[in-house]
């Protein structure tokens, strides 16, 4: 007791009008100290506080205080920050200052020490972090592999991962975050992993920045005589942390002199080629299909080297795509479709179709080919006789002439024709609605295709469109009798349906940054801020510092859905 009042004694400095004050003056870099400053006689000064590079400062708010002794009222205001350090070290805490009716008031200043991390190593302590990259010396445009985990033996809350700025590199993430256990030096971790798939842009040293990760742990009470009950009636005592990981440093290697016909491609990758018929006649199509899959950048994938196709006619179709972010690498296809149609008879070669792509691994440039196909192309089954007369008599002016053949029906003459026909067709439903049925066709397919060709322009326009409905699926699978799992998922479906709505990758959207991306397409303050309490609740929950009613959940988060789908600006 006596050494905590000596500390806090060390850590307040004042003078009139003013005073700084923080909660210990010695603490490590995964702490954050509690920096109050309390202003006499007025309450509305601001005051002013001294240069803290050492820190990330955060305001927490403020409190007043009335006063009044032997009929003498005094009022007072308290200014409250978080300072989360940045690095080990003694720094000192300059002079805050205010001004009162023209007077300037400065605290004084003091000195805090911060220190390492816990002296443990990592396999022994209670929660920690740890980020890797497949290599630290890629190629320009190779995927790196950016892995960053959270290992935790202790109930945490208020988790909060600060964003990263990966510049000089394309970032593609590779699925949700994952949860798992696992034990790390013989003890027993549960493991939250988010994965990244980087590509460097230019050759040279690049920084992945280090990461920074806050959250509230709880804390064991001393019992001091207390009954056990105590702690089963008390809110759970929580402790601030802060995690870092230090930066990475990669060298970029450029490319080798690149060969003629080099697509851009770095990776790993396979050429394929398939067609529908090897066998048929002129003026018949058949359809040939080319297919590039593998590891790497599939967003880069164009279409091969093309073969000598002038034996044809050519009718392209929109090419077909598929990114896979499931696995331990980004990966993906890109297929590339024509209709062949044969100009002539015989037999004739399509040569094959080249890739020529750079792989990493072996530190060269690879061409895959695909082997040449031939095509048996018969004649037609015959030719059109478009000669409906012939001439009798040849000679200068008006000739006699045979008809071969009659193109149009008979002419028919007389009364009533018309009347009798339009009778006919309205005894005839069937008629009016054969006539019908083609323009009927035509319009439903105008619109079929508008849509596909407006999801093939935009790739995350489908995303928008059918968030609503993926996120009601995803609520659908609840699991009502385990809390923990169902604010995990209603988590999970709640802030992929914010990402899939703003086309961007929403299972590691805080609340923070989803207030952020709401209030940027015009969310109401009301749904933003019901939005941010049911993520840090569902969040709390999760990791048994909160508590939900997993059979409520669905009705709950529902609702929500609801009103963002109406106000959510596409």
């Amino acid at each position: 007791m006596v050494c905590a009042l000596l500390c806090a004694l060390a850590g307040r400095a004042g003078a009139d009008g003013i005073q700084a004050t923080v909660d210990r003056t010695e603490a490590t870099v995964e702490d954050q100290l509690v920096l109050s400053v309390t202003i006499e006689g007025t309450q509305s000064a601001q005051p002013v506080l001294p240069d803290l590079p050492a820190f990330d400062v955060y305001s927490r708010g403020q409190s007043r205080q009335y006063t009044s002794v032997n009929g003498r009222a005094t009022s007072s205001i308290t200014y409250t920050y978080i300072l989360s350090p940045k690095r080990p070290g003694t720094f000192a805490i300059g002079a805050a200052s205010v001004e009162i009716d023209g007077t300037t008031y400065r605290s004084q200043p003091f000195q805090v020490r911060i220190l390492e991390a816990s002296a443990q190593p990592q396999e022994s302590r209670d929660l920690f972090t740890r980020a890797t990259v497949s290599t630290t010396t890629p190629f320009v445009g190779e995927q790196v592999v950016y892995t960053w985990r959270f290992f935790r033996r202790v109930r945490i809350g208020d988790a909060r991962l600060q964003p990263q700025d990966f510049s000089g590199v394309l970032i593609e993430d590779l699925g949700d975050v994952r949860e798992y256990q696992t034990v790390v030096g013989g003890q027993s971790y549960f493991v939250s992993e988010l994965r990244k798939a980087l590509f460097p842009q230019e050759a040279g040293k690049i920084e992945v920045p280090g990461s920074q990760l806050s959250c509230q742990v709880e804390v064991q009470r001393q019992r001091r005589g207390r009954s056990p009950l105590d702690d089963f009636f008390r809110n759970p005592a929580t402790e601030a942390k802060v995690l870092r990981t230090d930066p990475i440093e990669m060298t970029v290697r450029p490319l080798p002199p690149a060969p003629q016909g080099f697509s851009g491609l770095v990776g790993d990758f396979d050429l394929k080629a398939d067609i529908s018929k090897r066998d048929l006649r002129v003026g018949e199509s058949t359809t040939l299909k080319v297919t590039v899959s593998g590891v790497g950048n599939p967003q880069l994938i164009t279409e091969p080297t093309l073969p000598d196709l002038s034996k044809f006619k050519v009718y392209d179709d929109k090419p077909t795509s598929a990114v896979n972010r499931s696995g331990n690498q980004l990966s993906g296809t890109k297929t590339f479709s024509k209709a062949l149609v044969p100009l002539a008879a015989g037999d004739v070669t399509l040569p094959g179709f080249e890739l020529t792509f750079f792989d990493p691994q072996e530190g060269k440039y690879r061409t895959e080919r695909t082997p040449d196909v031939t095509l048996h192309v018969a004649p037609s089954d015959g030719t059109e006789e478009l000669r409906l007369t012939e001439a009798l008599a040849p000679s200068a002016g008006k000739v006699a002439v045979r008809i071969l053949a009659d193109d149009v029906l008979p002419l028919h003459e007389g009364d009533g024709v018309l009347d009798s026909s339009w009778g006919s067709a309205q005894s005839s439903p069937w008629l009016l609605a054969g006539l019908a049925l083609p323009p009927v066709l035509f319009l439903v397919f105008s619109l079929f295709q508008r849509r596909r060709l407006a999801f093939a322009r935009d790739s995350s326009l489908r995303r928008r469109r059918e968030a609503l409905r993926e996120a009601q699926k995803c609520l659908a699978g609840l699991d009502p009798g385990n809390a923990a799992e169902a604010a995990r998922q209603a988590s999970r479906c709640l802030r992929r349906y914010i990402g899939d709505k703003l086309g961007i990758e929403g299972a590691a959207l805080t609340p923070g940054e989803a207030d952020q991306l709401l209030r940027q397409v015009q969310v109401d303050e009301e749904t933003v801020a019901e939005t941010h309490r049911l993520l840090e609740r569902l969040e709390a929950a999760q990791y048994g510092a909160g508590a939900v009613d997993a059979g409520r959940l669905q009705a709950e988060v529902q609702p929500l859905l609801q009103r963002l789908e109406r106000q959510v600006k596409s």
